[in-house]
Order: C-alpha cells, then sequence, then structure tokens
C-alpha cells in the first residue's frame, strides 16, 4: 500500500504507480471525491478531463515543412498586404 505524506504547506506527490494508474502527468488537475466505503469516509481521486481542442496542434504539420521559421515583420508584411487588397487601397 502507498502512502503519501503532506508537506507543512499541505502538498503532496503521488507515488508513480498511482499517476499511472490515474492517467495524469504534471500539471494536470484532480478531482476529489468524497465517498462512504464500510460505514467510513473516504476521498477518491478523479482527473478532470481536459477538453479536447482539434485546432490546437493542428498547423504544426505545415510548420515542420517550412524552410525557415517567419519572422513577425514578414507576417504584418503580409497581412498588411492583404488588407489593403481587400480595402481596395
Amino acid at each position: 500500500m502507498a502512502t503519501i505524506k503532506l508537506t507543512a504547506k499541505r502538498q503532496a506527490t503521488l507515488p508513480v504507480e498511482v499517476c499511472k494508474a490515474l492517467g495524469i502527468t504534471r500539471g494536470d488537475s484532480l478531482e476529489l471525491l468524497p465517498l462512504l466505503y464500510k460505514n467510513e469516509k473516504v476521498w477518491a481521486l478523479k482527473p478532470v478531463v481536459k477538453a479536447k481542442s482539434s485546432w490546437v496542434g493542428s498547423l504544426s504539420r505545415y510548420a515542420a515543412q517550412a524552410k525557415r521559421p517567419w519572422t513577425r515583420e514578414e507576417h504584418g508584411d503580409l497581412t498588411g498586404r492583404a488588407m489593403s487588397a481587400e480595402s481596395g487601397k
């Protein structure tokens, strides 16, 4: 049985096997759920499911094919030109 010790700031480190079983990594959030188990109050840990956004990282495959990274100035120039073309100036 794994045990957890609290620090002076009430922080705890979960054992690796617990993190693997819950499927959590650094930065993930857990929800604490109070339960009654054999007439004793216990707490269950439940990973908070993150909302998945399908567009996040979707351009990475195109960025990987770039011959060189764009500079901020190049991006601004192209954006400015496109906006001018749309307005007819």
